[in-house]
């Protein structure tokens, strides 16, 4: 049951790391701010993993009384870092919108990034898998993390999309509805854990 929790953990860090490389040369060579602020959520995501990983390997040093109490730990952290990369989201959308930026919109780059909606559901299904294998709060967070990155990575394609033929601004008004969309959901978590800590 711990192998299985490492496993999803360590999936999960090296996937993300490979979304976040791909859509950072995409977000860069293309000039989009809301592909950018994706690359920069995966990279979010990414250290999540990693905070799962180092969670599950002291779970397995302290045992599982200590379990809940790390896991949820565990999950509050995520949750400030989801939150942490809302809030940035918004800021550079609301910069975007005052400062807006010719944005380079290629059919290769919306093929690719379209594709990564896929690997997200991809990854939003393997993660509740394995949380059937070994249930746990972390890896339902991630799960549940990674189903909301189709919908963000979609509103990211329909940015570059539309950015070519509206204007410039329009990425900075994405970025914006990303950023308060996480924000809000992080915030949840936040308050639920800090509760649940609290009372444990």
């Amino acid at each position: 049951m711990k192998n299985v929790r490492l496993s999803a953990a360590l999936f999960g860090l090296l996937l993300n790391f490979a979304l976040f490389l791909t859509k950072l040369y995409i977000g860069i060579s293309s000039a989009s701010l809301t592909i950018y602020c994706d690359a920069v959520n995966n990279l979010g995501d990414t250290f999540a993993c990693a905070v799962a990983l180092f969670g599950f390997v002291m779970i397995k040093r302290l045992g599982e009384k200590q379990s809940d109490r790390a896991q949820s730990l565990c999950t509050f952290v995520i949750s400030l870092l989801i939150a942490g990369t809302g809030i940035y989201f918004v800021y550079n959308g609301l910069e975007r919108m005052m400062y807006p930026v010719p944005v380079r919109s290629m059919p290769v780059y919306l093929a690719v990034i379209s594709c990564t909606v896929a690997v997200k559901l991809f990854m939003g299904l393997v993660f509740r898998a394995f949380d059937k294998k070994a249930p746990s709060p972390v890896i339902k967070a991630l799960s549940l993390d990674s189903f909301l990155d189709c919908f963000i990575t979609l509103s990211a394609v329909m940015s570059l999309a539309l950015v070519s033929k509206i204007n410039y601004a329009v990425d900075g008004l994405f970025a914006i509805i990303t950023g308060s969309a996480i924000t809000v959901s992080a915030i949840k978590n936040i308050i639920s854990e800090t509760k649940f800590l609290i009372n444990n």
